[in-house]
Formats: C-alpha cells, structure tokens, sequence
C-alpha cells in the first residue's frame, strides 16, 4: 500500500508539471517575437515593439532613452539589407523558462548582433514578452556607451 501511494503522488507530480509546461510557449513562438521585435525596431515602429516588451524591460532605460538610442542605431549603420538567426537558446530554470535569440543583421554599412531576450513563468498564464535587447558592433562602441 505504501508503494502505492508513493507511485500515486509521482504520477500526480509529473501530471502537474506537464500541466505547467503546456503555457510555456514554443521555441518557434519566441523566434518569431524576437523577429518581430527587431523588425519594428528596425522599421522605426516602436510603438509596435514596445507592445511586445514586458513591464520590466523599461527598468534599464525609459521608453524615451530607448528610441534615442536605436535612432542613434540607425543613423550610424544605416537601413536593414538582412535578418538571420544566428542562435538561440531556450532554458528552463525555476519557475520560467528563457528566451534568447541572437540575429545577425546586415545593414548598409555594416553588420549588428542583436540579442532578443524573453522570459515566461510557467507557473502563470502569461504571454511572452520581451525582456531585454542589446545591440552590438564595432560601429557602435561609443553609442553603447552613451547609453
């Protein structure tokens, strides 16, 4: 009897968990909200990248700081020629699961990598959101810095 019960609450553990992970999104949800976000910010449509970001992601610069900042993006390396994914990791850890994809963007005058960050706790229904982006190239060394 005792096994019993043992073997019955495992069951009920591993149902319960496998409950959880059904709210997570899909690899393939988050690469295409990592797309989407670097597209309309490429495009200059924060409006519609700033609907794809969570409440946390304005505590590293306000909304204002960041469109300063991508404007300065783009005056520097130019419009978008390409978008490719470069890499992506998707990690459970605690009580949500991370989102990070890496896009390699060919501009006019250069090339930047930009990494889309997401985080989804599985313990809540949530809709994933963007978390954190950083932009990178040699171009934009004194502009990283700036901000």
């Amino acid at each position: 009897m005792k096994n019993i019960m043992k073997g019955f609450a495992l069951i009920c553990f591993v149902v319960a968990l496998s409950a959880c992970q059904r709210n997570v999104a899909t690899n393939e949800e988050g690469n295409a909200l990592g797309l989407k976000y670097v597209t309309f910010v490429n495009e200059g449509k924060y409006d519609e990248a700033f609907a794809l970001v969570s409440d946390d992601f304005f505590n590293t610069r306000h909304k204002d700081q960041w469109i300063e900042y991508y404007k300065a993006i783009k005056e520097t390396m130019g419009d978008v020629i390409s978008v490719k994914l470069s890499r992506h990791l998707v990690d459970d850890r605690f009580s949500g699961r991370f989102y990070m994809f890496q896009f390699s963007i060919k501009h006019v005058n250069g090339f930047t990598t930009e990494m889309v960050t997401m985080i989804q706790r599985i313990n809540k229904k949530e809709q994933l959101k963007v978390f954190a982006h950083k932009v990178d190239s040699s171009k934009l060394r004194k502009i990283n810095e700036m901000y």
